[in-house]
């Protein structure tokens, strides 16, 4: 099955792990990291907050509008030279924690406008989740569970900052 699923409840700093297909991990599990994964560098890239997923990056965003309502957002990308990679789904379900709250979203892709031209039927690069309890003083953890290459492989962003990595305020 090819998703990306956002789960919560994982602690500390941004990290990665491969896991085989059929392997869930509870969330209270703490999962390994990814061999030569640094966790003493820099997890940010503007106003996006990086996760590695082997030889790819996930960037995670957030969009804050009083008119459309509040987004996040979720780029996958190459990690040499930053090019979108697309998936091969159009829809991505999954959950944010604050705290001890749980809240559902579901991804779907970004407007055509915001996503790169020529970007195959049925994949997707940029997803967009609507996201109305978010508030700019909030920190949420994020686990992202990616299938690529034939593997899935999970990864966390914890201690996101809404304030921090929001790309837009309205």
């Amino acid at each position: 099955m090819r998703t990306l699923l956002l789960l919560a409840g994982l602690t500390a700093l941004t990290g990665c792990t491969d896991t085989a297909p059929t392997t869930t991990t509870p969330a209270t599990q703490a999962l390994p990291q990814e061999k030569g994964h640094d966790e003493g560098h820099d997890h940010s890239s503007g106003k996006m907050m990086i996760g590695h997923l082997g030889k790819y990056h996930a960037k995670l965003t957030a969009h804050l509008s009083a008119k459309d309502g509040n987004d996040l957002d979720v780029f996958v990308e190459t990690v040499d030279a930053p090019t979108p990679v697309a998936l091969p789904t159009l829809k991505v379900t999954g959950v944010a924690r604050r705290g001890a709250e749980e809240f559902p979203l579901t991804f779907e892709p970004a407007p055509a406008d915001e996503r790169p031209k020529g970007e195959a039927a049925g994949s997707c690069s940029h997803f967009v989740a609507k996201a109305a309890f978010l508030k700019p003083t909030d920190t949420l953890t994020v686990v992202v569970e990616v299938e690529l290459d034939g593997r899935n492989r999970k990864c966390t962003w914890r201690n996101f900052e809404v304030a921090k990595f929001t790309h837009a305020a309205e």
